[in-house]
């Protein structure tokens, strides 16, 4: 079922990019006509809106993205201008056709976003909500392409600025491709903030309590809790795979200590490796394992070039 909020919600995407909350609207979706009693120009370029004749000066919006929004914007384009900097002087340029595919990439994937959300089925049913809003999706797509090319360009920099830093090696791919095609243990889990915790709750499942129940009922992972603890499955290789793949389908597991908690794991099923050679997916694992490494290697990398630059900060909120 769609929601009833959608029209008003679009409104507010497509007039600020989801800038204001929702509380801020209510109103008619199109506030920007002026009625016919007002004029059609202003001419004063401090003035941004008239209401009813009464003037809404740049710096009052200024003030309002400032004490709202002023130390998180800012610190995005610092970050941005960061990487900017690293990618001149490397010599690091990105095309217009590369930074058009990058963009189209970004918006594909906002408008992806917003069909999950709002449960619209296709876009064709997202065009027809649009509609009811006083607007179209090709309007969507322009208003989300100028706020997002820039974001487009950084994030193709910041791309070509890890690559240099990036190695992958057999043993990376390798790994890569036990996780991705070796065997898999499907299990659930139950997890606990303290070990007499978990010791009374094996002690209940020793004695034949209904793990799922249990796992609904006591488990910290709350995501894993909703399901009655299932858990993704997982490689018999590494971490929490190797302290339970001496176990056979059915068994529990000991209290298992981990940066998260306490765990008791019950293996579900375990899946044969899949036929697919090694050689035949090299490509999509070295794929993989470049995707990994940059995901691990961004966010201190930021880190490093904030703390390594000269920074002042100067933002007024009078």
């Amino acid at each position: 079922m769609k929601s009833p909020v959608i029209v008003p919600l679009f409104s507010l995407i497509l007039s600020v990019g989801m800038f204001f909350s929702q509380t801020i609207i209510g109103a008619a979706p199109n506030t920007t006509k002026s009625s016919k009693s007002e004029p059609q120009v202003i001419t004063d370029a401090n003035i941004v809106a008239t209401v009813n004749g009464q003037k809404i000066t740049k710096q009052e919006l200024y003030n309002l993205l400032i004490d709202t929004y002023g130390d998180d914007a800012l610190d995005v384009l610092i970050r941005r201008t960061l990487i900017c900097q690293a990618a001149e002087k490397e010599g690091i340029k990105v095309t217009d056709t590369e930074l058009e595919k990058k963009l189209k990439t970004l918006i594909d994937n906002e408008i992806n976003g917003l069909l999950r959300t709002y449960q619209i089925k296709d876009r064709a049913d997202l065009e027809k909500e649009l509609v009811k809003a006083g607007t179209s999706l090709a309007q969507l797509e322009e208003k989300m392409s100028k706020r997002m090319k820039k974001q487009a360009e950084v994030e193709l920099l910041a791309d070509r600025l890890m690559e240099k830093t990036i190695t992958i090696t057999d043993e990376d791919l390798k790994k890569a491709y036990d996780q991705q095609y070796g065997e898999k243990i499907e299990a659930s889990q139950i997890v606990f903030r303290t070990r007499s915790a978990a010791e009374d709750t094996l002690k209940k499942l020793q004695a034949g309590a209904d793990f799922a129940t249990l796992a609904k009922n006591e488990s910290a992972d709350r995501n894993s809790a909703a399901k009655g603890g299932k858990m993704q499955p997982f490689s018999p290789k590494d971490g929490m795979g190797a302290e339970v793949a001496h176990l056979k389908v059915g068994e529990l597991s000991d209290i298992i200590k981990t940066d998260y908690g306490y765990h008791i794991i019950k293996i579900t099923d375990r899946k044969p490796p899949s036929s697919k050679s090694f050689k035949s997916v090299r490509g999509e694992l070295e794929k993989i394992v470049r995707n990994q490494q940059y995901k691990e290697r961004i966010g201190p990398w930021l880190i490093s070039l904030v703390e390594s630059a000269s920074i002042v900060k100067n933002l007024g909120k009078d």
